[in-house]
């Protein structure tokens, strides 16, 4: 990352723009914009997942919708919007958008939690299947977590090779249509995906902490997973 793209986000986050295109920015820098994902995505009608949340809230339960949405009220989350200039920004670069738009729905998919084991699970996912940055990422970023927050130390170690794993097993889930998984219930969603019941159960659950929400706020993990 060059010191102008550090300078560019710190000013976005003081002019208070969107999370959604702070996010998409700091992929699309930190993945380069020669990220073979991109050549993937060109396919796709629309590279960015734009839901509306009341609308999910009002799926029926057991739906992926229903579950995004619950996962999404709990954290006190909104779905990610990226800014039409940014979409033109980035029209070359569909995997920063699609990687930023889809995260929390992956978590969905996945299984894996948004705890510290659950977001370095996603990253060691999106990597396995060439959609993340480097695995020297994936086991820096591992080592920092491990060093910085011990006590979660086992679900982090752990949950990279699960990640990895079911990238393995899975179909690539960021080629896939994901917008019209939404009201498919997930058992059904997961199966059509490739993501086998018994690795979700393997998946370390971990814990959430202050300081891990603090790291992941601003770790390039967070951004790249």
């Amino acid at each position: 990352m060059k010191w102008s793209d550090i300078r560019e986000l710190s000013r976005m986050q003081r002019e208070g723009r969107s999370i959604g295109d702070i996010a998409a920015l700091k992929f699309a820098v930190l993945a380069g914009p020669e990220h073979t994902g991109n050549d993937r995505l060109h396919t796709l009608p629309t590279p960015c997942l734009e839901v509306d949340l009341a609308e999910l809230r009002a799926l029926p339960e057991g739906t992926v919708g229903r579950a995004f949405a619950h996962q999404l009220d709990r954290n006190k989350l909104e779905p990610l919007v990226i800014s039409d200039d940014m979409k033109q920004r980035l029209a070359q670069n569909p995997l920063a958008l699609r990687y930023t738009t889809t995260h929390d729905l992956v978590h969905v998919l996945t299984g894996f939690p948004t705890t510290p084991a659950g977001e370095i699970g996603v990253f060691a996912f999106m990597i396995g299947q060439g959609f993340g940055s480097s695995r020297a990422m994936l086991w820096s970023s591992a080592v920092i977590y491990s060093l910085l927050m011990p006590l979660h130390v086992p679900g982090i170690w752990h949950n990279v090779r699960v990640g990895l794993r079911m990238a393995k097993e899975a179909e690539p889930m960021l080629e896939a249509r994901l917008e019209d998984l939404l009201t498919v219930p997930l058992a059904e969603a997961r199966r059509r995906l490739g993501v086998r019941p018994e690795t979700v159960a393997a998946i370390a659950p971990g814990h959430e902490s202050w300081l891990a929400s603090w790291i992941l706020a601003k770790s390039p993990a967070k951004a790249m997973a």
